[in-house]
């Protein structure tokens, strides 16, 4: 959908970003910025649309060094409205840009350069397999570990999971430290609507967090990964928010494994439905230590001293809370293989 008419302005965006024209850019939102009555009216689909190409002049704005809202007083009304109508926060996130956002192009980008699109495409891989893969929580959360059912949803997880190692290889490939740092990450800074300020679509603000959840961090995650995982979750879906709020509280998918796990006593064996279980899950953190190892690797070169303009990465996080991070998803990884290793037993 194009309801506010920014195909024909794409190159416009561009042209102004790269020469830092925060007058064009203010210009062109209020050419293009749709009055109340006129969202009102609006599908939802259409309101999704009409967030999506405003959020691209809002981070563009911001990057050159004005508050939007601040700039064009009577866009505080349209993004709450906008806001209400979707259920989302008053500004575009990681939906709007990556999973709503045409390809080709129509494709709403801030620089419309090669490295752009790439990291976009790397983003594509991942957004559309998490959120697939909430929903097999929801499957998950409610089987017992030693069910078949869950078994099978634990590797289809697994396998879903599994994307995010192909997302973050995309970005190693085609991406450079210095393209992200210096380029990109100016646009997803946060802009001001009243009295509350909205980081930009951030990458981190996938639903990798509400999965962790319930795999493994709401019992080992440590409270520095938890209460960015709060923060985060205003950034998703609204159907995403109950369950975030329930798997704080619950206990991991890792734990009631390795509980299930040492309720074995030491000459049974291991029913099918748990081994497969328990395997499938060893999988799943194997997947998420290799791309957050090499996510680290990605964020400690775009954020050094000599790189980076900022210290705190798209998502509001630190590369000291990354590195956090990682040593307890393989320190969770390392726990559950030596349980599954300590109970495998022959199955006949």
């Amino acid at each position: 959908m194009d309801p506010i008419d920014l195909d024909r302005l794409l190159p416009a965006v561009w042209q102004a970003n790269a020469a830092g024209d925060v007058r064009a850019l203010l210009s062109l939102i209020r050419e293009i910025a749709p009055p109340v009555a006129d969202v009102e009216r609006m599908s939802i689909s259409e309101t999704l649309a009409t967030m999506r190409d405003l959020g691209i002049l809002l981070g563009s704005v911001k990057r050159n060094g004005a508050e939007p809202v601040s700039e064009i007083s009577t866009l505080e009304e349209v993004l709450r409205l906008l806001a209400q109508r979707s259920g989302l926060i008053p500004r575009d996130t990681i939906h709007h840009y990556i999973r709503w956002n045409p390809t080709g192009r129509r494709e709403r980008m801030y620089t419309g350069l090669p490295m752009e699109r790439l990291l976009m495409a790397a983003v594509r891989i991942s957004l559309p397999r998490l959120s697939d893969a909430v929903d097999l929580c929801v499957v998950l959360d409610s089987a017992d570990a030693g069910d078949l059912t869950f078994a099978l949803a634990a590797n289809e997880l697994a396998a879903l999971v599994g994307a995010m190692e192909h997302s973050i290889d995309t970005v190693l490939a085609g991406v450079t430290p210095e393209f992200f740092a210096r380029t990109m990450r100016p646009f997803f800074e946060e802009i001001r609507v009243g009295d509350e300020v909205y980081l930009g679509p951030a990458a981190a603000h996938v639903p990798l967090s509400v999965v962790d959840l319930l795999v493994w961090a709401c019992d080992h995650g440590g409270d520095e990964y938890l209460e960015f995982a709060d923060d985060s979750v205003v950034y998703g879906l609204e159907h995403w928010k109950p369950l975030h709020g329930k798997w704080r509280r619950t206990t991991s998918l890792v734990t009631r494994v390795t509980e299930e796990l040492k309720r074995c006593l030491p000459d049974e064996t291991l029913s099918l439905g748990l081994y497969a279980s328990a395997e499938a899950l060893c999988r799943t953190m194997r997947s998420l230590m290799v791309f957050r190892g090499k996510h680290l690797t990605i964020a400690r070169k775009a954020y050094a001293a000599d790189i980076g303009l900022y210290e705190l990465g798209s998502g509001g996080g630190s590369v000291a809370m990354l590195e956090a991070i990682t040593d307890a998803t393989r320190a969770t990884s390392t726990l559950l293989r030596r349980s599954v290793t300590t109970h495998l037993k022959d199955l006949g």
